[in-house]
This record gives C-alpha cells, sequence and structure tokens, in this order.
C-alpha cells in the first residue's frame, strides 16, 4: 500500500509536463492539488470498506499528484528570471522537505490525540488543507506575467525582457527532444541526485537501526539532520550559484557542472565515511548527515535547474521525463539496498554506501560530460506555439510584448 503512491506517481510526470506546457502550469497544478485533496479526504471512509479500496486510492492519489512537480517547474519556466531561477528552485525543494517533516510530525500527534480514531483525522486535516490551498493556488496563481492582472508594468516589462518562454507549447519535438545529449544529462543527474538522497532519508536510518543498533529516539533525531541541511542549504546553494552567473566569474556552464559535480562526489564520500563509524559515534554520525543534507543541495545549482536553461518553453516535459528517472532511481535504491543486507551487517551496508558512491560519480561524470546550456535548437522561440504573448488588457490598458 505504501509503494501504491508511488506507482502511480511514476506514471503522470510526463504526461505533467505536457499538459502544463500546452495547456498552462496554472491549471495543471490546481488540478493535481484538488484531486489529491478530496482523493485524501476519502481514505478513512472507503479503507474501512476494503484494504483493496486503500490500495486503489494510493495509486490514484499517485496517479494525479504526478503532474505537481512539472507544473511547478512550468511556471518556473515562464515566471523564473534566470538570475534567481536557482533560488527559486532551491526554495521549492527546502519547502517541499519541510512540508514532510512538518507532516510527518502533525500526523504524530494527530494519531493520538485526533479525531475519527486519531489515524482518520490525518486524512482529514491534510486534505482538507489542500483543498484550500488549491483553491488559493487558482485564484493566485496565473500562468505567465501577461496574464497577471496585479503586478507592476516595470516587474512585468523586466520579466518579458528577461524570459525567452512561450506561455504555450502546441507541439512538442520528442525525437529531438529524447535525443538530445542536454536531456539526458539531467535524466542522468536528477537519478544520482534521486539515488544518494533516497539514501540519506531512508536507507541511512534503517542502516543505524540494523547495523549500529542505534536507539529508536536517537535515530529519529540523527535521520533528520540530512533534511534539515538541506531546507536551510538548499535555497542558499542555488542563490550562490546565481550570484557566481550574475557576476561572471564563471560560465553558466561552468556552475552547473562544478555544483553537481561537488554534491556527487562530496555526498558518495560522506556515505562512504559514515558506513565505517561506529555506534558510539553519534555525534560525528550526526554531524556528517548534517554536512550530507548540505553537499547534496549543490544540485540545486547544478541539475535541479538545468531544464530551464536548455528548454523554457519545455521545462515542464523536460522535468516530467527526468523526474520519472528519479521515481525510478529511488525505487531501485530500497529495492537494491535490501537485497544487499540479507543479514543487516556494517559491512553488507558498505556495499550498499559503494553503490551509491558508485552512481553518484558516475551520474556527476555523465552530466558534465553532456550537460548544455544555452537553448537547444529544438526549444527556441520559433518552436513555440507564436511569436507574440497573447494581450492582457486592465481598463483602457493594452500591452502587447512582441519579441
Amino acid at each position: 500500500m505504501l509503494a501504491g503512491y508511488f506507482y502511480g506517481y511514476m506514471v503522470t510526470n510526463i504526461l505533467g509536463g505536457v499538459l502544463a506546457d500546452k495547456y498552462g502550469g496554472k491549471r495543471v497544478l490546481g488540478g493535481s492539488l484538488l484531486s489529491a485533496s478530496i482523493l485524501t479526504i476519502l481514505h478513512p471512509s472507503l479503507s474501512r470498506i476494503s484494504g483493496y479500496l486503500t490500495l486503489i486510492l494510493r495509486i490514484l492519489t499517485g496517479v494525479v499528484s504526478g503532474p505537481l512537480s512539472a507544473a511547478i517547474q512550468s511556471l518556473f519556466g515562464r515566471w523564473g528570471p534566470p538570475q534567481e531561477k536557482g533560488l527559486l528552485i532551491g526554495f521549492a525543494f527546502a519547502c517541499q522537505i519541510l512540508g514532510s517533516i512538518v507532516g510527518l510530525s502533525i500526523s504524530g500527534f494527530l494519531c493520538d490525540y485526533g479525531f475519527d480514531n486519531g489515524w482518520g483525522s490525518i486524512f482529514y486535516v491534510f486534505g482538507g488543507i489542500s483543498l484550500v490551498f488549491s483553491c488559493v493556488c487558482f485564484y493566485v496563481v496565473y500562468d505567465n506575467p501577461n496574464g497577471h492582472p496585479t503586478i507592476s508594468e516595470e516587474e512585468r516589462s523586466y520579466l518579458n525582457k528577461s524570459i525567452k518562454c512561450r506561455n504555450v507549447v502546441q507541439k512538442v519535438p520528442w525525437k529531438q527532444l529524447v535525443l538530445s545529449p542536454a536531456v539526458w544529462a539531467i535524466n542522468f543527474g536528477l537519478f544520482a541526485y534521486a539515488w544518494t538522497s533516497i539514501s540519506f532519508q531512508v536507507l541511512l536510518p534503517l542502516y543505524m537501526k540494523e547495523a549500529l543498533q542505534v536507539n529508536t529516539t536517537s535515530n529519529g533525531l540523527m535521520s533528520s539532520a540530512p533534511a534539515i541541511g538541506q531546507i536551510i542549504a538548499l535555497p542558499l546553494c542555488g542563490r550562490f550559484a546565481d550570484f557566481i552567473r550574475s557576476k561572471k566569474y564563471l560560465s553558466t556552464r561552468s556552475v552547473r557542472v562544478l555544483f553537481q559535480t561537488f554534491s556527487m562526489v562530496a555526498s558518495a564520500s560522506l556515505l562512504i565515511v559514515i558506513g565505517f563509524l561506529r555506534c558510539d559515534q553519534t555525534i560525528l554520525i550526526s554531524l556528517l548527515l548534517f554536512l550530507s543534507g548540505i553537499t547534496i543541495s549543490f544540485c540545486s545549482g547544478g541539475a535541479l535547474v538545468s531544464n530551464t536553461d536548455i528548454a523554457p518553453s519545455y521545462a515542464g516535459v523536460v522535468f516530467g521525463i527526468a523526474n520519472t528517472f528519479a521515481s525510478i532511481a529511488g525505487s531501485l535504491g530500497s529495492v537494491a539496498a535490501k537485497s544487499l543486507t540479507p543479514n543487516g551487517t556494517q559491512e553488507e551496508w558498505q556495499i550498499v554506501f559503494a553503490l551509491c558512491a558508485i552512481i553518484c560519480v558516475s551520474g556527476a561524470i555523465l552530466f558534465a560530460i553532456l550537460v548544455k546550456t544555452e537553448i537547444q535548437d529544438w526549444a527556441n522561440l520559433e518552436g513555440s506555439s507564436s511569436s507574440v504573448y497573447p494581450k492582457y488588457t486592465k481598463g483602457s490598458k493594452v500591452l502587447e510584448v512582441d519579441f
């Protein structure tokens, strides 16, 4: 049942990107949140009827949630100025992790003190919050600057001049996109990032329980260290990358390669070191786990933002493809760890961490070789829907922007 969500989630990442780029990220984002919230609210009542209904609900919730990330990336492609997108995307990923931590903490409280036998209130509370947020999303989010009724003309002009992206695209150049080395650089980069992330967030707590025999309370506190590091560092690393690019200290390609390589190699090194520490070195393990959250966050200046470099008009589609690879990596990482640790010994876990390190380094090398930072020929402005943004009328004033 826990895996059911991810089975559904993997199916609709690419579809979500296509829909967001063709029809607008607002509709896809709001519709996805609205559908997921309704399905979540239905969980307690339908689960009491049959466990099979619970599994179906989990799969369907994953299906409707799959387009979320791609829709957000599509909106960033149309709203994020090039010199600010590292900060924006880093902030978005940090908030996602923060939401997970807050959600899990509140769920524990609701399970003990909530209504509807405790566990039922978890679904009602979070489903209700998502329902309200989806309505707010429909009201305040707009697909592009020219459709927004309240931003200043100065801001609108700045965004239109700095962002080379179309509102919507009529046709996705699938052949050129799939065969593009720049797209595969992102696929490899996010695959390695996701495998490493699942190792820090899911596998390390299991390692500390099985191999190091760390008690549950200490394990919980130590396991939160990587997430805390990411929440702090993701926006900061993204902003640091933006700063280097804006000051022209390094080219955009050099920044992407440097940040991605450091993220993967440093994270791989920390995993290897943690695999050799003893159970009585809890303070050192906690410190290294916190540092691992910081090192992996350098991806916010690397692969996490490369899709908006090469194809801002197709940012949702490209990220949808890459996020599908990332989802596969997350599933494979858990399966591989289970198969390699039948006895749960420290020596077996060292093999798991070594495998992750190999994937990290391989992903960094492939990303460095294939990455591009200029808008690709198949993703240029002429490949989009039209050469003119739609008009936005406010009172008697008409704004039309033409590239």
